[in-house]
């Protein structure tokens, strides 16, 4: 498997999808040293990690722990630039933010192409045009949802980017996305 897995170091769907962002903007793993390093950092780990995660924090907050698990799991010299993105931005706003250089982190309600899920962070890491266009996502709870629902699990590599994914979602759908936690995360860029 290509993508990391919710519960195999812990619950925090936010952590993984910034783990996620880190392995398909470096094209590195997260080991063991840097995810303990990130988890240091957490002002409040065992709140965050077991509790309600990223859905309580300010949006000040949100990027610092974006910031900061970042630098954790970064080699040195490796810097990420992390923007906000428009709070209206839709699928088809954040499928134009993934670029070779860039992933998306977001939040989101809703029916994907394999789960249906109340709440989640994920990261957006390639795009397809289709038809139908998918912005494609490497989820931290699909393994769980999928091989357990039907006992059916596979990645999708993206030659073009060298990246994985394993779930993703069309611009029509009706996944509903936060309006202030939507970033685009940029390999090389000045810290934020």
């Amino acid at each position: 498997m290509q993508i990391y897995v919710q519960g195999i170091l812990d619950g925090a769907c936010f952590l993984y999808a910034l783990a996620n962002a880190y392995k398909a903007l470096t094209g590195k793993k997260v080991t063991r040293e840097h995810w303990n390093r990130a988890v240091a950092r957490l002002p409040e780990p065992a709140e965050f990690l077991g509790g309600s995660g990223a859905t309580r924090l300010s949006y000040g907050e949100a990027v610092r722990h974006i910031d900061s698990t970042l630098d954790a799991f970064s080699d040195s010299g490796e810097t990420f630039r992390v923007d906000q993105l428009d709070p209206a931005a839709g699928i088809v706003n954040l499928c134009r933010a993934v670029s070779s250089d860039s992933v998306v982190i977001f939040p989101y309600g809703g029916q994907t192409e394999f789960q249906h899920l109340s709440s989640h962070m994920v990261c957006g890491v390639a795009v397809s045009d289709g038809p139908p266009m998918r912005l494609h996502l490497a989820c931290s709870f699909a393994f769980w949802s999928r091989y357990l629902k039907s006992g059916d699990y596979f990645e999708r590599h993206h030659p073009d980017l060298g990246r994985w994914s394993n779930d993703s979602v069309q611009p029509d759908s009706e996944v509903v996305i936060a309006p202030n936690f939507r970033w685009k995360v940029t390999l090389g860029g000045p810290h934020s």
